[in-house]
């Protein structure tokens, strides 16, 4: 069988993502942030034509930047041809471009995660044509680079079916100690003007599109390389385990709680909103329920704890969001 052609620009945005992460978590390198944006932005760039070839079915064209013939007396003619570089080399899309075909309902992509994008854009933008050296927009460049890679796993997942489990596809570097945590509440940098004004861009986005954890795809994501107690489930995961020699950790009611804040009231109604095909019917109850023998997704409280026979209700972690996207259509 042959190889489909957008195969090729889906590995290589794969290498490009490798690659934004490897120079992101070396223990010294100095131009860190930009260039992971640089090779971020790349690598969204490949992926996004990938998703267009594949959608034209396979047609390169599709990506091409077209122009029209010229005739022979100098004449525009209706016939539509690549434009070439300067090599003599069909011309290709830029990413704004890429961005704005993947907004079409054929793609429908998530104008968050589009949002996303452009900010990773602005970043690189600054990077390459002025300089972006400033201890926030370092903290910055951390949590949207973050939230970007999130995103990417979760289209290429679902766009290619491309395994990444092997990678280790998050921005962990090796130190646990940042020089942006100790920064103080205004801009160190000498260039402080331009700095500003990037990030009051980067703020400016993020309250139009705030953090939230039962959404697929979010603008940026807070993170701290400190060990703390947390209720996000992009913190550092912890694994169930029935191995009485495992490490035991004591829970608090207010902790559980935390873990597990959605009731089954609040369930339904996220996940209505969350799917186009969702009903509540024997199908629904039928997921649930499964999920609801397994700790990760669920925990039930009872009213008396010292009465296992008193009432009881069902808390829901928000990881269950992605079982049922195995089961449901999401909007």
């Amino acid at each position: 069988m042959k190889t489909p052609r957008y195969k090729a620009f889906v590995d290589k945005s794969v290498s490009a993502a490798l690659s934004a992460i490897e120079i992101y978590n070396k223990p010294d390198f100095k131009y860190r942030e930009e260039t992971f944006a640089i090779l971020m932005t790349n690598s969204w760039e490949l992926l996004l034509k990938a998703k267009i070839i594949k959608e034209n079915k396979n047609n390169l064209k599709s990506i091409y930047e077209m122009t029209q013939k010229v005739g022979k007396k100098g004449n525009q003619l209706k016939t539509s041809i690549p434009k070439l570089n300067r090599s003599g080399n069909p011309m290709t899309i830029g990413l704004h471009r890429c961005l704005g075909l993947c907004e079409q309902p054929s793609i429908k992509m998530s104008k968050v995660c589009i949002d996303n994008i452009f900010l990773l854009m602005e970043v690189r933008d600054n990077a390459i044509h002025f300089k972006n050296y400033d201890l926030h927009l370092s903290k910055k460049v951390f949590e949207i680079g973050t939230a970007t890679l999130k995103n990417y796993l979760t289209l290429i997942k679902e766009w290619f079916t491309y395994d990444l489990s092997k990678y280790n596809f998050y921005l962990m570097p090796i130190s646990f100690f940042h020089e942006f945590e100790t920064a103080q509440s205004f801009s160190i940098n000498p260039d402080k003007k331009q700095i500003e004004n990037l990030l009051r861009y980067i703020a400016q986005k993020e309250n139009e599109n705030p953090f939230d954890e039962t959404k697929t795809f979010n603008i940026s994501l807070q993170l701290e390389t400190r060990f703390v107690k947390s209720s996000s489930t992009d913190a550092l995961l912890v694994n169930y385990s029935t191995d009485p020699s495992a490490i035991r950790i004591n829970l608090q009611e207010e902790d559980i709680l935390k873990r597990y804040p959605i009731g089954y009231y609040d369930l339904t109604q996220k996940l209505k909103g969350r799917y186009s095909d969702f009903k509540v019917n024997g199908k629904y109850h039928k997921i649930r329920r499964s999920l609801e023998q397994n700790q990760k997704f669920c925990r039930v409280r009872v009213l008396d704890p010292k009465n296992p026979k008193s009432p009881k209700k069902s808390f829901f972690n928000t990881e269950i969001f992605k079982e049922f996207d195995k089961h449901y259509t999401k909007q």
